[in-house]
């Protein structure tokens, strides 16, 4: 019983431990076609032109190394399919968030400037436009009564430089947006357009800007990229588990429809026939190639005389012994037969 147990320990020893690198080739598999390798958020800054009625800035999110292979071809229009394709920031099918945040300073010109309109516009590295969005904005108003009382409040900070008279305005511009293959997105243009009639006056003063750029990911998917060991154990535990008892009821419906023997017959057949072949082997005796054994007669020779021959030949000695002169005579004759013999 101890060795049909120690059989079958071994077995599923054996089957547990192919299971588990299926396990980590299955989760290894599933990280690389799930989990974004890119990073979760990027930040580009925006530098507005205010020579145009209109200021715009244009903010690309490429590589280092992306921008420098895109900067070869002289016109972006001239740029291939295969490097545009290859030169993305996303991978295909990814979906992702755009913001823009604009910090304006607390100034007259920005409160009676009211109302503008931001328009902000994903581009491709060849310049084309895979969506727009246009959202208002404007600096929120602040009584004077509140503005004196939070100066008070807090004049030493600004008198060290530590808080600045600024507004910041976050305006999510793109939502949800699905990464494409043949389109990828690179960049983002923004542009601040006046309100309708304000003219010149109307254009907000800007004290710096900045296009955000998120992952839209699910909680498992957040779970998978910011705690990347914790959450390989534990799927390689949980992928683990479900395999081994997926083979094991898999293999007690095949044991139960006959299709395979159970554990206990297996390792039973096996001891059974590791004693048989155990007790041949020890029963068998050693023979040479012609059929006789090992000994040979040299072996009897070197061994000496057997009992009956010491026998013979004492009884010959104690004749010899009785019968007086004729003791030397006889002792010659035995040794010479005995010459004969060998």
């Amino acid at each position: 019983m101890a060795t049909t147990a120690a059989i079958m320990t071994a077995v599923a020893i054996s089957v547990s431990i192919l299971l588990l690198f299926l396990s980590l080739a299955l989760v290894v598999v599933f990280r690389i076609l799930v989990v974004p390798t890119t990073p979760a958020s990027t930040r580009q800054e925006l530098v507005f032109d205010y020579v145009s009625a209109a200021p715009t800035a244009v903010s690309s999110f490429l590589g280092a190394k992306e921008t420098k292979a895109l900067a070869l071809y002289d016109n972006p229009k001239l740029i291939t399919d295969a490097a545009l394709t290859s030169s993305r920031v996303l991978t295909p099918g990814q979906r992702f968030d755009v913001s823009v945040s604009l910090t304006l300073p607390e100034t007259t010109h920005n409160v009676d400037a009211g109302v503008f309109q931001v328009r902000a516009e994903l581009l491709t590295a060849r310049g084309e436009v895979i969506a727009n969005a246009t959202r208002p904005a404007m600096l929120a108003h602040t009584g004077t009564e509140v503005r004196l009382l939070r100066l008070l409040v807090s004049w030493p900070l600004h008198a060290l430089g530590l808080v600045e008279e600024v507004r910041t305005v976050t305006l999510p511009m793109f939502e949800g947006v699905s990464e494409r293959l043949t389109r990828p997105f690179a960049g983002v243009r923004v542009t601040v357009v006046p309100r309708a009639g304000g003219g010149p006056n109307a254009v907000p003063q800007m004290w710096r800007a900045h296009a955000d750029l998120r992952m839209d990911m699910s909680a498992l998917t957040r779970f998978l990229y910011h705690y990347p060991a914790s959450s390989f154990a534990v799927m390689v535990l949980v992928t683990w588990g479900y395999l081994c008892a997926a083979a094991l009821l898999v293999f007690a419906a095949a044991a139960a429809a006959g299709v395979v023997r159970v554990p206990t017959s297996f390792a039973g057949e096996v001891v059974r026939r590791a004693s048989a072949a155990d007790g041949k082997q020890r029963l068998d005796p050693f023979f040479d190639g012609m059929g006789l054994t090992t000994s040979s007669d040299d072996e009897a020779v070197s061994a000496g005389p057997t009992p009956s021959r010491l026998s013979a030949d004492s009884e010959g000695g104690e004749t010899t012994t009785n019968g007086g002169g004729g003791g030397g005579e006889g002792l010659r004759q035995r040794r010479v037969t005995n010459q004969a013999t060998f």
